[in-house]
């Protein structure tokens, strides 16, 4: 087949993977695995799914909300590895796939402009306690798998996904990426159901949370796709209720980071919107002032509602591990104040015995990198995160600021949890945030002042 004759048979299906219909698909695929319980099938189908659109286009799009819509669901898998071991001939049409993506499509990398930060940050996780750390320790797959994914691999793969999204589009890549981010919200709802419906004898005589293995990470994929309700706004007000409900579900995941960072990612969405929008001012702030009315009127059904985050929260031995942590981490710091103890030190895991396949986290950006990577690390993350925020400032429209908004809401959510430390989707999403603000951002604060004047 030549490559025209190609590209002619390709046309319809990339129109369909660029539209609304593909994130329906999506998430219908998602909605038939998450009923049937089938979570560890519906990745490994889902991944050949995509591993096939590759085929289909250079574009990585399709195949990032695809990540997306999978790391919805597959929260719920961590203890699944064996499972997935048993469904390894899936690795074969996928490896395929895979392989004629670079052949059909030849690599292209681009730098970024968060570029020299990411690499500064992969240096610090790369030599994160040399001298110190036990060699085999450092040289496990689960430490490489980490170094690799959280330094130069990431930087590597940001520099795939900035080619792929360089010049323009045939379709509105503003409109398709903020969709792209709503979908997890979709799946999140799901699996909520799912978990209430079929616990429902646990909810007794009154709706109360449920817990759950993967309420944090529940609720950090809700935090990131909030403020993009909230950029839908300016078109239609409803969306600003779809915000408010979005809280609503990080409630019933019971996470309480989620409760307090939540609600104040929430009130930096609507005061950002009653403040930029002067069109919906009014009724955001009606909205605004009914929610906390009702909230005064409801106030004893929402204590009973999340009674279990609220015991959890201020229970003593609940915070124990969190705190003991804390602790630790201040002293592996003072251990090896240069380069840290490393990333895949596993010396407290007598406090937190973490899963298989997963490193020992801190469960706090800040100290898991003065712990991990000392000095060095401090100062990597402080560059990165300087050139996050110019990276902002030179590129401030709406669009990058709903970016932006979102950032905040994981590195707040990343205080008390591993957050932006886990790679795939945390990290790699909002280092990608940084990529199409200064590739696929129109409009340029006009975006903004026109809102301001309500137009």
């Amino acid at each position: 087949m030549t490559r025209e004759k190609f590209e002619s048979h390709m046309k319809p299906l990339r129109k369909f993977l660029f539209s609304d219909w593909y994130t329906l698909m999506l998430i219908a695929v998602s909605a038939l695995f998450i009923f049937t319980n089938q979570g560890v099938l519906g990745v490994v189908v889902m991944a050949t799914i995509l591993a096939f659109i590759m085929v289909i286009t250079e574009d990585l799009l399709p195949v990032l909300e695809g990540i997306m819509v999978i790391s919805s669901f597959a929260i719920k898998l961590k203890y699944s590895t064996p499972d997935f071991l048993k469904l390894w001939p899936f690795a074969f049409p996928i490896a395929i796939c895979l392989i004629a993506h670079f052949f059909i499509y030849p690599p292209k990398l681009k730098k970024f402009s968060t570029f020299r930060g990411m690499i500064a940050a992969s240096v610090a996780v790369t030599i994160g306690g040399a001298g110190i750390i036990n060699p085999r320790t450092y040289f496990s797959p689960t430490s490489l798998f980490y170094m690799g994914s959280l330094g130069f691999f990431m930087v590597l793969l940001c520099s795939y996904v900035a080619a792929s999204f360089d010049g323009e589009k045939e379709y509105n890549f503003e409109d398709r990426f903020c969709k792209m981010m709503l979908s997890p919200v979709a799946v999140i709802t799901l699996c909520l159901i799912y978990e209430y419906f079929t616990r429902r004898g646990e909810l007794a005589d009154h709706l109360r949370v449920i817990p759950f293995q993967w309420r944090n990470n529940g609720s950090t994929i809700l935090m990131l796709s909030m403020p993009f309700a909230f950029y839908y706004t300016r078109k239609h007000f409803g969306m600003f209720l779809v915000g408010v409900l979005i809280y609503g579900e990080i409630l019933l995941t019971g996470s309480r980071g989620g409760l307090l960072f939540g609600a104040a990612e929430l009130a930096i969405c609507a005061f950002t919107m009653i403040i930029i929008d002067k069109k919906h001012r009014k009724p955001a702030i009606i909205t605004v002032l009914l929610g906390l009315v009702a909230l005064a009127f409801a106030g004893r059904y929402l204590s009973d509602l999340i009674h279990y985050t609220i015991e959890r929260m201020t229970n003593p031995s609940e915070n124990y591990t969190r705190l003991k942590l804390y602790s630790r981490g201040i002293s592996d710091f003072k251990s090896s104040p240069f380069v840290g103890r490393g990333i895949a030190y596993m010396g407290n895991r007598d406090i937190h015995p973490s899963a298989k396949h997963t490193l020992c986290w801190y469960h706090c950006s800040v100290i898991q990198v003065a712990a991990s990577c000392g000095i060095v690390g401090i100062a990597a993350y402080i560059y990165l995160n300087i050139q996050r925020i110019l990276t902002f400032r030179k590129n401030v429209s709406f669009f990058s600021l709903t970016l932006f908004l979102s950032f905040v809401g994981l590195e707040m959510m990343s205080l008390v949890n591993p957050g932006i430390f886990a790679p795939y989707p945390y990290l790699l999403i909002v280092s990608i945030y940084f990529i199409v603000m200064t590739q696929q951002n129109s409009g340029g604060k006009e975006t903004i002042t026109k809102l301001r004047k309500g137009e």
